[in-house]
């Protein structure tokens, strides 16, 4: 990793600061074990123990909470350091900031000090337990049931399934969401909850080590005092407030394997020699460098926009969040197939970093809503704005 900053004259130098620390711990403790750790499927303890003491697994929580009071720009440096890296790493720090941000935002006073301190301080790594078997994108059809009254002061009893939840193998609470008569409710579980049994998810292509789990809850009870805000608002407010840090993280995430991409495949064209020819000097080489140079710059502006308007709190937030996902994640696969083929037998071995990025970027357009759902998403926010109107001739 060469450390360059992205679109240096975007940043403030505490931001370059932190990028700049983020590369260096990447290099130090992620890069030399990546490919380890993602043919064991597993990250160990120690590297989860390193992200908290570093501050990284709830970097954006305030002080009063644990946090470090990172702006969301600096958020999405820490991500996409990390998924040069690895994206098993980079999964953990994406759902690890879904559950800090919709815990800070909507959880209560005793629910902060319970849960948020000890995640943000790396205590506890937490999961958002929202898709299903048989729900996929499509979040409003919620299967999992929640019986009882959340306002009396008996449990709530909560049934069901939940599928492809990230984290889930490490996790010490869970972010639920259920449907109570119709109305959707968020709760905090806790793993050691009787009646949640965790099945692991195994033989995963890509972003292994982001331990991947089926939860099963049989009347598993839920204090009301664990319920997220007001049963209702789950599907409305909650949960799109920490998709919206999912697919931001997801985005820079993407632009990391896309930079990594560009890095490996640039260095092995400058060096590799073809019938004493430098791979690098071929025309049809340097034009798939071109593509992802140019891919790498344009989401660098994407990213960055995105991050700032979270940060400012301004109403296309969403929709920059969409369009930097949606771009990301498909240049990045273009990036990965592109970085095989100039490696050439070499990238096609188990032991190849591209062959892993190949693997993993593939995950980007399915996680936070598939590349279809992007594109019908923004297929609809495009045409909302109608044609561009011409300036009157003069």
């Amino acid at each position: 990793m060469n450390g360059r900053l992205p679109a240096e004259w975007l940043l403030t130098a505490e931001q370059k600061r932190h990028y700049a620390g983020f590369n260096a711990f990447v290099s130090q403790n992620i890069l030399p074990q990546a490919g380890a750790w993602d043919r064991a499927e597993r990250l160990p303890d120690a590297i989860l123990s390193q992200l908290g003491d570093q501050g990284y697994l709830a970097g954006t929580v305030t002080a009063e909470w644990g946090g470090r009071g990172w702006d969301t720009v600096t958020l999405g440096l820490l991500v996409e350091a990390v998924a040069r890296g690895s994206s098993g790493v980079a999964g953990v720090l994406t759902v690890q900031a879904m559950v800090t941000a919709t815990l800070a935002k909507w959880g209560s006073a005793e629910q902060k000090g319970r849960w948020l301190v000890p995640l943000a301080k790396g205590e506890m790594i937490g999961a958002f337990a929202l898709t299903e078997p048989d729900g996929g994108s499509n979040i409003q059809s919620l299967a999992t049931g929640v019986r009882g009254n959340s306002s009396a002061e008996g449990p709530l009893l909560l049934n069901g399934t939940k599928r492809w939840i990230s984290n889930a193998q490490m996790a010490s609470v869970f972010v639920v969401f259920a449907q109570q008569e119709g109305r959707p409710l968020a709760c905090l579980v806790p793993r050691d909850a009787p009646g949640l049994r965790i099945e692991p998810i195994q033989d995963l292509m890509g972003y292994r080590g982001a331990g991947l789990a089926e939860l099963h809850f049989d009347q598993v009870k839920v204090p009301p005092a664990d319920v997220i805000g007001k049963p209702g608002f789950a599907i409305s407010h909650i949960a799109p407030y920490g998709l919206h840090y999912g697919r931001i993280c997801t985005a820079c995430a993407g632009l990391g394997l896309l930079r990594a991409c560009f890095e490996e495949s640039a260095g092995y064209a400058s060096r590799r020699k073809v019938g004493g020819e430098m791979v690098g000097e071929m025309g049809m080489i340097q034009s798939m460098l071109a593509r992802m140079g140019a891919d790498l710059e344009a989401g660098t502006h994407l990213c960055h926009s995105a991050c700032r308007m979270a940060d400012d709190s301004l109403p296309e937030a969403f929709e920059k969040a969409l369009i930097a996902k949606y771009f990301t994640s498909k240049a990045a696969v273009r990036a990965a197939s592109d970085a095989v083929q100039i490696h050439g037998a070499a990238g096609c071995h188990g032991n190849s970093a591209v062959s892993r990025y190949y693997r993993d970027v593939k995950i980007l357009e399915i996680i936070e809503g598939t590349t279809q759902i992007h594109e019908r998403l923004l297929g609809k926010v495009f045409l909302t704005r109608g044609p561009a109107r011409m300036p009157d001739s003069v």
